[in-house]
């Protein structure tokens, strides 16, 4: 089976959510624990028996439509415009699903309870296999982490896996606290990183600088799960993780830029950025300057 795409039964036959792939990174969902797809819903669907294992959150995107749905002895029937949200639970079976869309544009994110479970080192805050499903619903900023995580695997995760693994974390705690039972530790309000467990972090940061670090690497420096030391580090350092190391690579990059003759793309890819065209727009973003300026600054 394909790991790129949503699965769902349908009539007891595996198919996949939509005919495209559901991200351009191919081991995406090995190291965030989602997947994520946008498709364009036909106008007319009629399902039965639809199933699937995990989790599914679903944006739309644009255009309308209208739904009548049969689960167990329950029957609704929903309407739905641009940023209307579902929630589907996990394993519950919809007896009958019949759609009716016109130009609807949908973005569906699946939330691996396994995977997630997996990446933060056996942490147990997203081990439940189901969340509290709802047919129709409004969130403006889970909306705003569906987006911008959708635009960002599209593009080929160009600011880094750092960034999308704080994406995938921040909408699968935000998604498991609204329809689940993640609840936060309140010991983790003013918790702070041990001093040995930030040296060991920002020694890692400063050797791996030029490669892709993610967010379950500088977890595992501080003996800690994805979730937990995000929480830390951010009471510790008051910015996250992908601030920080941000940060850091723009400090070498000046560095390099004032003291050595090296080129602007080789100071790119010497301090971890993808190309030199993420480089200057973060530059610009961030700095205010592109690297040509900074460089003449020296």
């Amino acid at each position: 089976m394909q790991d790129h795409h949503i699965w769902v039964s349908k009539s007891d036959r595996l198919a996949p959510l939509a005919t495209e792939p559901a991200y351009r990174p191919e081991n995406l969902a090995h190291w965030t624990g989602v997947r994520i797809v946008r498709y364009r819903m036909p106008a007319e669907v009629h399902d039965r028996h639809v199933r699937a294992d995990h989790p599914i959150l679903t944006l739309m995107c644009q255009g309308r439509a209208s739904a009548r749905l049969r689960m167990g002895l329950d029957d609704s029937s929903t309407e739905y415009r641009a940023f209307d949200m579902m929630c589907y639970s996990g394993r519950r079976e919809i007896t009958s699903a019949q759609w009716k869309a016109s130009e609807a544009t949908l973005i569906s994110v699946e939330l691996d309870p396994a995977r997630l479970v997996a990446v933060d080192g056996g942490d147990a805050r997203f081990a439940r296999d189901t969340l509290d499903g709802t047919p129709r619903f409004t969130d403006p900023d889970l909306a705003a982490l569906i987006l911008a995580l959708w635009k960002e695997v599209h593009a080929g995760c160009p600011q880094g896996k750092l960034f999308t693994d704080s994406l995938t974390l921040g909408l699968a705690a935000y998604a498991h606290r609204r329809f689940g039972r993640l609840a936060d530790d309140r010991r983790e309000a003013g918790a702070v990183l041990a001093v040995a467990q930030l040296r060991r972090v920002e020694d890692y940061i400063r050797i791996h600088l030029a490669d892709s670090i993610g967010l379950a690497d500088l977890a595992r420096e501080a003996g800690l799960s994805r979730y937990h030391f995000c929480r830390l580090f951010q009471n510790t350092v008051g910015r996250s993780p992908y601030q920080h190391v941000l940060r850091e690579r723009l400090i070498r990059a000046h560095t390099l830029l004032s003291g050595t003759s090296l080129s602007i793309a080789e100071v790119a890819l010497a301090v971890g950025f993808s190309s030199q065209s993420h480089f200057a727009a973060v530059c610009r973003r961030v700095l205010g300057r592109s690297p040509r300026e900074l460089r003449e600054q020296r």
